[in-house]
C-alpha cells in the first residue's frame, strides 16, 4: 500500500478546493483572499484592449491589488466598451463611465456628485477615466470585502461555492441580496458573468500550461535512458512575490515495494523539479518527458503527444486510474493542451490521492512564472480545467532528444 508524506500538511490529499484547504490549515486570511481572486493574472499583449484602457486598468488595480488586471479589463469592456463617457439609463437614474457607476455609489465612494470637476479640466470626474478608474477600484475593493464577509457568514449558500470574482459580479450587477438567491439571478447578470469569464480566459497572458506550443526540437535517433537525468534542469530560485510562495512546491512520496527501476527513477527525477519557480512556462510536455531522460518531448504540444498515443495504441482514453509514472493529459481550452507525470498512484483510483507534478498551476498564487508544483489529480481537474477536459493517461512514450545517449527506452507497461 502506497504511503505519501507531504510537507504541505496533506494539501495534495484533499479533494476540496484549494481555498478550503488553506483555510483548514490556518493559512493567513490575507493569503487566502489573495489566492482566491488571483485567477486571470496578467493581461496579454494580444488582448484587444486599447493602450489608454490598459493605463486605466492599471489605475484600478493600483486602487485594489486583489483584482487581477485581466478581470478588470473584462469588466470594463462589458460595462462601457472602454468608453469613459458611456452612459446608460436604468431604473435607478442611470450609470456613467468606465464601470457604469450610479449616482449613489459614486457619491458614497468619491464623496462628490457626478457633476463634480475637482481638477477643473472641464470634464465631470465620473467621466474622467483616470479619476473614474481609481474610484472604481476603491468601490470594487469595498464590495469585494463585503462579498467575502457574506460568504464567511453563509458558507452554505450556493453562491459561496462560486469563484469569488463571479460572486463580486453578482453583487455589482444585481446587488448583494442576489447572493442569497443564486442560482436564481437576473439573466443579464448571468450573461455578464459568462462574458467576463470568457474574456478572462481569452485575454490572459499565455503563461498557463496549454496556452502555447512547445519550441521545436530534434527527434531522438537513439533511445532514452532509464536512469534519472543527471541535470535536473533549472534549480529552485527565490520564491515568487505572490500570496503564498510555497504553495505546491514541497513534498515527498514513498514508492511502493516492487516499483520497476525505470519508473522509480522517473518519479525521482520528476520530483526533483518540484520547487523550481521559473523556466517551465508552456513546457508541460517537455517537463513530463524530462522525467524519463529526454531533453524535449519530440512533439509540438501535449495535444499532438496525446494524438500520437491514440494512433499508436498507447493511450487509455477516459481512464481515471493512471498508474505510477504514466502521463496524464487534458484539453484545457487552449490549443495545445496539458500533460503531467504521475508521481503517486492510488490503488483505489482516488483522484485526491493521485499526485502529479505540473508546471504553472499555482503561478498566479505564488508569483512564479513557469514554476513546477506537486498537485493532486482532483485539484488539477477542479481548479485548472474547471472540472472538465481530462482526456486519460498514456504509457510514458516520448520521441525527443536524449540527455544521455546510447541507453534503452523504458518498456511501456500495460495493466
Amino acid at each position: 500500500m502506497m504511503k505519501a508524506l507531504l510537507a504541505v500538511s496533506g494539501l495534495g490529499l484533499l479533494a476540496v478546493p484549494v481555498i478550503a484547504v488553506l483555510a483548514a490549515l490556518n493559512v493567513g486570511g490575507r493569503a487566502v483572499a489573495c489566492i482566491e481572486s488571483s485567477a486571470g493574472g496578467a493581461l496579454s499583449a494580444a488582448a484587444p484592449v486599447p493602450a489608454a484602457a490598459r493605463v486605466w486598468v492599471g489605475e484600478t488595480r493600483a486602487a485594489c491589488p486583489d483584482l487581477p488586471e485581466t478581470w478588470i479589463a473584462a469588466v470594463m469592456a462589458q460595462e462601457s466598451g472602454f468608453r469613459p463617457d458611456a452612459y446608460a439609463e436604468d431604473a435607478n437614474g442611470g450609470t456613467w463611465g468606465l464601470f457604469q457607476l450610479n449616482a449613489s455609489i459614486w457619491a458614497a465612494t468619491y464623496g462628490h456628485p457626478w457633476s463634480a470637476d475637482l481638477n477643473n479640466n472641464g470634464i465631470w470626474d465620473v467621466k474622467d477615466p483616470d479619476i473614474h478608474a481609481r474610484v472604481a477600484g476603491q468601490y470594487l475593493c469595498n464590495r469585494l470585502n463585503t462579498v467575502r464577509a457574506i460568504r464567511a457568514t453563509h458558507p452554505d449558500w450556493a453562491s459561496s461555492r462560486l469563484p469569488v470574482l463571479d460572486a463580486l459580479i453578482i453583487a455589482h450587477n444585481a446587488g448583494e441580496s442576489r447572493l442569497a438567491t443564486y442560482p436564481a439571478i437576473p439573466d443579464v447578470t448571468a450573461r455578464f458573468i459568462t462574458a467576463v469569464d470568457q474574456r478572462v480566459a481569452a485575454w490572459s497572458a499565455p503563461d498557463q500550461a496549454g496556452a502555447q506550443s512547445e519550441p521545436p526540437g530534434p527527434v531522438a535517433t537513439t533511445a532514452p535512458t532509464a536512469s534519472p537525468a543527471t541535470d535536473p534542469g533549472p534549480l529552485p530560485s527565490a520564491a515568487g512575490p505572490g500570496c503564498l510562495p510555497g504553495l505546491g512546491t514541497s513534498g515527498d512520496v514513498v514508492l511502493p515495494t516492487g516499483t520497476p527501476a525505470d519508473t522509480a527513477a522517473a518519479v525521482q527525477t520528476a520530483m526533483s523539479y518540484v520547487g523550481v519557480t521559473s523556466g517551465w512556462a508552456g513546457l508541460c510536455d517537455k517537463l513530463a518527458c524530462r522525467a524519463y531522460g529526454y531533453t524535449n518531448s519530440g512533439y509540438t504540444s501535449a495535444v499532438a503527444h496525446w494524438d500520437a498515443m491514440l494512433l499508436t495504441g498507447h493511450a487509455h482514453p477516459g481512464d481515471t486510474c493512471p498508474p505510477l509514472g504514466s502521463f496524464v493529459f487534458w484539453a484545457t481550452g487552449h490549443p495545445f493542451g496539458h500533460t503531467s507525470v504521475v508521481v503517486q498512484a492510488d490503488p483505489g483510483c482516488d483522484p485526491a490521492k493521485t499526485l502529479v507534478t505540473s508546471n504553472e498551476v499555482f503561478d498566479s498564487a505564488t508569483g512564479n512564472h513557469g514554476g513546477v508544483y506537486l498537485i493532486s489529480l482532483a485539484q488539477i481537474n477542479a481548479g485548472f480545467v474547471h472540472g472538465n477536459g481530462y482526456l486519460g493517461w498514456s504509457d510514458p512514450i516520448c520521441r525527443g532528444t536524449l540527455q544521455t545517449p546510447g541507453a534503452t527506452p523504458p518498456t511501456p507497461r500495460r495493466r
